[in-house]
Parts: C-alpha cells; structure tokens; sequence
C-alpha cells in the first residue's frame, strides 16, 4: 500500500470527535410553553399541560420547576435580569438617546414574553388574584429600575430636576405598556419605539449643560477636550 494511502487508513481509525450538541434550554422551552397557558387560564394551570405543550415528559418538567407559577416568576426574573445589565452600561447622547435605552430596557423586561403573551397576562390578571400580585410585584421592581435610570440622568445632567418622579415613571410605564398594544394593531417595532421616545421626552427638560448652545460655549473656553 503507498504510504500516503496507509497513513490515510491509520487515521481513519480514529474516530473524529464531533462538535458539541448545542444543550438545549428546557426551562426556555417550558416557560414558552406555560406563558400561553397563563394568558388563557390564568395560574389554573397544571404541570401535565404545560410538559404537554412543551412536548416533554412531565417528570422533566418537575424536576426544573415545582409548580407552574414557578415559570410565570423565572420568566419575570430573566426578563428584569437582562434589562439591569443594560441599564447599568455607560450611556452617552442626548435624551432621546437616553429614551431610546429605556425603551430597549422595558422590552428586554418582557423578551420571554413577547408583548402579545405580556399583555394577555397582564389583562389576565386583573381576573386572577394570585397572577395580579405577580404582576404588581413585578411592576414595582420595574418601576424601581425605572426611577433609578432616571436618577442617573439628573445626576449625569441629561435633563433637569425632576418634579414629581413618581408620576413620571409610572406615566412612562403606562405609556409603554399603552405602546405595545400598537403592536397588535400592526405597527412595526421601530414605529412604536419612535412614537414612544418622541412622549417620553417630552416629559423631561433637557439640562442646560448638555443642550447643544451650552456644549458650544463649553467647547469656545475649552472644556471639553
């Protein structure tokens, strides 16, 4: 045998290892598969329904969660968790800007969801007395997240002191909320994130220290570098 054809065999002896299978996120695949099953029935929903809509054997759905309002909570959580890590990167631009990562914030708060999902529980749970504590104690933490990201701006002179911040940010999640149902309607996402960061900014005033006169003036003495 020519050794180029015998070295050939040699090393085809030797199983070639294969890529990783790419592991599967079941608790993704049940919370999917609960969320619709919430909106429809509220937290009157069982383990054997949900792993039957995810397609899997009700012993792996146990073993993940102990009980379906478990999921409505881990949806929640995963949602807030992502939308924290973007508030906390460094923002710079204007307050449209600023708006506009307030918006990405509040829709990364639903990612799980999807905002027809979103909605239908959150219309859901003003039927249901359990899903409407979830709800609230959700949308605390979220207005607390909120209220913190517009602290930031004042403190960061991106727009003036704000009167009244509590009626401001519940205004701002009301009018997010009020958004995402355009959605349904058939307006594009970017059609409705511009609408809503046009109403957002126009509840703030601007900082005179980063309006585009007060930057040029900054900029003639040299202080901005």
């Amino acid at each position: 045998m020519p050794p180029k054809a015998e070295g050939l065999r040699a090393f085809s002896a030797y199983p070639v290892p294969m890529p990783p299978a790419k592991k599967k996120d079941l608790d993704a695949e049940l919370i999917s598969a609960a969320l619709p099953l919430f909106a429809e029935k509220g937290v009157n929903v069982t383990m054997e329904e949900i792993a039957a809509q995810a397609g899997v054997d009700v012993s792996a759905a146990k073993e993940r969660f102990e009980d379906p309002v478990d999921m409505l909570h881990e949806a929640f959580r995963r949602g807030y968790t992502e939308m924290e890590k973007l508030f906390r990167k460094p923002i710079t631009g204007t307050l449209e800007q600023h708006m506009e990562v307030l918006f990405d914030g509040m829709m990364l708060n639903i990612k799980s969801f999807g905002p027809e999902a979103y909605l239908k529980i959150v219309y859901r749970a003003t039927q249901d007395r359990i899903m409407l504590e979830i709800v609230k104690r959700q949308s605390g933490k979220v207005n607390f997240a909120v209220k913190a990201f517009l602290m930031d701006m004042v403190g960061r002179s991106i727009v003036e002191e704000i009167e009244g911040v509590e009626k401001v940010n519940q205004e701002l999640v009301a009018t997010f909320v009020e958004h995402l149902a355009q959605l349904l309607e058939g307006k594009s996402l970017p059609a409705v994130r511009k609408g809503w960061v046009k109403q957002a900014s126009a509840m703030f005033q601007p900082s005179a220290k980063t309006t585009p006169s007060a930057l040029f003036e900054q900029m003639a003495r040299g202080d901005l570098q």
